[in-house]
């Protein structure tokens, strides 16, 4: 009796076990498919963009082209390096991850970009049209102040 209650006792906790890391796993699947795994930003800051989140993570942030870039840099000859090559060599060579765009993506800047670029346009176009009217009623009132005034030189005698 005393061995089967120590043995349920024992398959409880490997039963136990066993559902923490399927849960844990379920997590860590779930934070992979909702977020970038090179920016860490969320599907949901590419809501309403011109980018979607699949795009993002296929064609922007493809894990296995840091991967093979951070391969080929490791691989190729410390003279051959570009400019950007060197850089990043350097950075691992120092385990400094500050060469990653954390919390960053090129397309979501460059929609901030757009955006203030069109708030900057329709200021502008604002701006002229308030100058052109402005200048238009200068016109009026300058032609105003003329027909109010007797013109000089001209007499009004009989």
């Amino acid at each position: 009796m005393v061995i089967i209650i120590v043995l349920n006792l024992i398959f409880g906790v490997i039963i136990d076990t066993f559902a923490d890391l399927r849960s844990e796993k379920q997590k860590k699947e779930e934070i992979l498919k909702t977020t970038c795994f090179i920016c860490g930003l969320e599907r949901d800051k590419f809501d309403n963009k011109t980018v979607s989140f699949e795009e993002h993570i296929k064609y922007e942030h493809n894990m296995w082209n840091y991967l093979y870039f951070i391969v080929l840099v490791r691989v190729k000859n410390k003279t051959d390096y570009t400019g950007p090559e060197s850089y990043v060599a350097q950075m691992i060579k120092n385990k400094n991850l500050d060469w990653f765009p954390r919390m960053r993506a090129m397309s979501l800047v460059s929609n901030e970009g757009e955006g203030e670029q069109n708030e900057l346009r329709s200021l502008q176009d604002k701006l002229n049209s308030t100058m052109k009217l402005v200048s238009h009623l200068t016109s009026q009132l300058n032609e105003l102040k003329e027909q109010g005034h007797p013109k000089h030189g001209v007499s009004n005698s009989q």
